[in-house]
């Protein structure tokens, strides 16, 4: 079981990633206790080089007060804008399976998305998943092959385009707050090196590694990523 939620005057907001929706966090926020959860819509994704920052002054405008931010690929890029434009608010970030640098590869994807011959569905779940989950099918598997068949290209496409050029490199050191890097050894992506990097640069942050996960293994076990975030936002307290 996750560790029972400490009281708290803040709010735990959980960014999701591209082409999906606000409902993959359903599962782990069952088990989140009686925190204060938001788990804002970021689906109508800006045609913009700057959707991330756009995103987050929208985040930081609907939530108040103080944030404990998680934030999963575009949704961790979301967050880190969000953190380094506001991080009198932000209490604690933890960035699952993204990175702060760019990833060019996804330009040309976010072209053929937009043309309608992006990447398929069982396409990118076997991207996303490991075998061994996909075979299991848990609802996570079922989630996000829903939210896949139903993406609307045009908001996807201009995540992927602006995946392609975010640039944090020279400014996430200066991130203050406690930041947790967490990365899944089977990240094409996010991957390990890249996450690991990330950590090394900014001061005290921790850097949490699962060999075994996929891009969104985390998932597929709700309660444990339920326990790693209870633990992460925690840190500010200890």
């Amino acid at each position: 079981m996750a560790p029972p939620a400490r009281s708290s005057d803040r709010t735990l907001v959980l960014l999701h990633g591209a082409p999906l929706t606000p409902e993959i966090w359903g599962e782990t926020v069952a088990f989140l206790g009686d925190r204060t959860v938001v788990t804002p819509d970021c689906t109508r994704v800006p045609n913009s080089r700057e959707a991330q920052t756009i995103l987050a002054e929208q985040v930081a405008a609907d939530v108040e007060g103080d944030l404990d931010l998680v934030g999963h690929s575009f949704g961790g890029q979301i967050a880190i804008d969000l953190a380094l434009r506001h991080p009198d608010r932000v209490r604690t970030l933890t960035i699952l399976c993204s990175r702060d640098t760019p990833y060019p590869a996804f330009g040309p994807v976010a072209a053929q998305v937009r043309a309608g011959s992006g990447p398929s569905v069982v396409g990118s779940l076997a991207r996303w998943f490991t075998a061994e989950e996909l075979i299991a099918d848990p609802p996570a598997v079922c989630a996000a092959r829903e939210q896949l068949s139903h993406a609307d290209n045009r908001h996807w496409a201009a995540a992927l385009a602006a995946i392609a050029t975010y640039d944090r490199w020279s400014r996430t050191g200066s991130l203050s707050m406690p930041v947790t890097v967490v990365a899944a050894g089977k990240d094409g992506v996010s991957t390990p090196e890249v996450m690991a990097d990330l950590a090394r640069r900014i001061h005290g942050a921790v850097f949490d590694l699962h060999p075994e996960w996929s891009h969104m293994s985390a998932f597929t076990e709700p309660e444990a990523l339920a326990a790693l975030i209870d633990r992460s936002t925690s840190r500010d307290l200890e």
